[in-house]
């Protein structure tokens, strides 16, 4: 009976989703536990090839670039090529250019490894997010969205162990295991995922990604509000450790209480989709946004572990609610055919704020100190407003759509 009841209970967080889904949700997962070479590639650049942080930095920034425009470039291909046929090129493509990044020879080869790596194989993501569209139905996809987050930091929070185990040995290997499970996240979607695009874009003018946010005012404010938010969240990685330096607090303290953000979205993740879908999508992302505000806010009274700790309990839940809903919201806003086209709108925003985060952050952090975190407290809010201000048209757009 106790077998019986777990069974049901997990069927209820998890839905009815279909098997494509669970396919997708496994390579995502793989993918993750050996994504090694993302969170180690300054310290891989700097220890092993000899590179100044400045250098480094750059190197990071020119995958912040190629993903940019791998977003924009890989949601319009998911809507003329197929969802299917763009994940394949691009997790069969990325392999070699990241080979190439661990073994260059040269700087300049290593920036152009980066810039071509990430601008080939980020464009696997927004047409993901448009096949969970095409597969799942509305009222289900804040669950769907919340189960591909919680994959990525289920892997994500494993992933470092065995990272730490593998450079131990070799920091190639580091590189080359990674490009395997790019391969084999291929072999998932090759086997076990049909093709789900509704119908082809139509070709012509006005389809490209530039030409639809110039037409859809709610997807450029959509996506404005989304660069605030990942404005904000970028900074755990950017300017939070320098900040703790400050205070005393060596890298093995940062690393503590960063891994809470992990340990807390694997812990909250599988509950919170299904709660946050009983919510307007509008309500949930100002909540969120006021959470990741005052998170980072509370760094401004910060100068223990406990304290910055507690600030970033508070920004992963607004981390949470923002992965769950706005696939979704950004998915019902969409035209079947142009699913692909909105999600890397989306998806770019967080490229773009991986090249302006780290200069605008580490500037207000030197000229203004604390000023850094309460302007994050007044982005955070601003953002919180702007939500509530897009609520009635989103809610009137997506009325006329018939969608939940």
């Amino acid at each position: 009976m106790a077998t019986v009841t777990t069974r049901l209970n997990l069927s209820s967080l998890t839905g009815s989703l279909p098997r494509p889904f669970w396919v997708m949700w496994w390579g995502t997962l793989v993918n993750r536990l050996c994504g090694f070479v993302v969170p180690f590639l300054t310290l891989f650049l700097t220890a092993e090839r000899g590179l100044t942080p400045v250098q480094a930095a750059l190197a990071v920034s020119a995958l912040g670039l190629g993903s940019f425009f791998a977003q924009l470039v890989g949601g319009v291909l998911a809507d003329r090529l197929g969802r299917r046929r763009v994940m394949l090129l691009a997790l069969a493509l990325s392999p070699p250019f990241l080979l190439a990044l661990g073994f260059a020879p040269s700087y300049p080869l290593i920036l152009a490894s980066a810039l071509v790596f990430a601008l080939v194989g980020e464009m696997y993501r927004p047409a993901a997010n448009a096949a969970v569209a095409d597969l799942v139905p509305p009222e289900e996809r804040t669950r769907a969205y919340g189960l591909m987050y919680w994959a990525v930091n289920l892997g994500f929070a494993f992933a470092p162990l065995l990272a730490g185990a593998i450079a131990a040995r070799s920091y190639a290997l580091l590189f080359v295991v990674d490009a395997a499970t790019l391969l084999l996240y291929g072999a998932f979607i090759l086997l076990g995922v049909p093709e789900t695009r509704p119908q082809a874009a139509p070709r012509g003018k006005g389809t490209g990604a530039l030409a639809v946010l110039r037409r859809e005012p709610l997807l450029l404010a959509f996506s404005g509000l989304t660069l605030v938010f990942a404005l904000i969240m970028n900074q755990a990685y950017v300017t939070l450790p320098l900040a703790m330096r400050a205070d005393g607090l060596g890298e093995g303290t940062y690393g503590r209480v960063i891994a809470l953000n992990g340990l807390l979205i694997v812990a909250v993740g599988l509950f919170s989709a299904r709660l946050l879908g009983r919510f307007p999508a509008p309500a949930v992302l100002s909540a969120a946004l006021l959470l990741m505000g005052g998170g980072f806010g509370l760094n401004a009274l910060a100068d223990t572990a406990p304290l910055y700790a507690l600030g970033v309990l508070v920004w992963t839940l607004g981390e949470v609610a923002q992965a769950a809903v706005a696939p979704g919201l950004v998915a019902a806003l969409a035209p079947a055919h142009l699913r692909g086209t909105y999600a890397g709108a989306l998806g770019a925003t967080w490229g773009l704020s991986g090249l302006i985060a780290p200069t605008l952050g580490g500037w207000a952090l030197g000229h203004l100190g604390d000023g850094l975190w309460w302007g994050c407290l007044g982005l955070g809010v601003i953002g919180a407003l702007g939500f509530g201000l897009v609520a009635g048209p989103l809610g009137r757009r997506l009325a006329e759509a018939g969608e939940p």
